[in-house]
C-alpha cells in the first residue's frame, strides 16, 4: 500500500511540475558589457538578449549611452517578450517599458550632470512580469 501511495504522489508531483511548465518554450541568455564610448569620460552599458529560435541575432536590446545621456529601449523580434530599463541616480530616475512589438524603439534623453554614476537594471518582460534581468553601473 505504501508503494502504491508512493507511486501515486510522484506520478502527481511529476505531472504538476510537467504542466507548470508547459507554458515555458524558451530561456533567453543574455550580454551585458559597459564600455568607454563617445564620451571618454563616461561609460556606456548595454544588454543584449538572445533566443535560439531566432538564430544569433538579439530578440532585444536596452542601454545607456553617457554621450547625451541617453536610455534606450529596443525590441527587435516578435517574440512575445517586451524590453525594461529603469536608470537611478542621485537626484533622479527614469524608465522605458517597450511592450510595442518587433522593430520598436524608445528613448529617453536624460539630464544627468557629467560623471554621476548611473545604476541600471535591464530585463525582459513577460505579460507583465520582468525576466532575465541584468544589473550594471553606467558613468554619465
Amino acid at each position: 500500500m505504501r508503494a502504491i501511495l508512493r507511486m501515486a504522489t510522484v506520478g502527481t508531483s511529476a505531472a504538476l511540475l510537467l504542466g507548470a511548465m508547459s507554458g515555458v518554450s524558451w530561456a533567453d541568455t543574455y550580454d551585458k558589457r559597459c564600455f568607454v564610448g563617445v564620451d571618454l569620460n563616461g561609460r556606456d552599458c548595454d544588454t543584449a538578449w538572445y533566443n535560439p529560435a531566432y538564430g544569433s541575432n538579439a530578440v532585444s536590446t536596452a542601454g545607456f549611452t553617457a554621450q547625451g545621456e541617453y536610455l534606450w529601449a529596443n525590441d527587435h523580434e516578435a517574440d512575445g517578450r517586451g524590453v525594461y530599463i529603469k536608470a537611478t541616480w542621485s537626484g533622479g530616475s527614469a524608465e522605458i517599458r517597450n511592450t510595442a512589438g518587433a522593430g520598436s524603439w524608445q528613448e529617453k534623453n536624460l539630464d544627468i550632470a557629467d560623471g554621476k554614476s548611473v545604476s541600471l537594471t535591464m530585463c525582459q518582460t513577460n505579460a507583465g512580469s520582468l525576466i532575465n534581468c541584468a544589473y550594471a553601473t553606467a558613468i554619465a
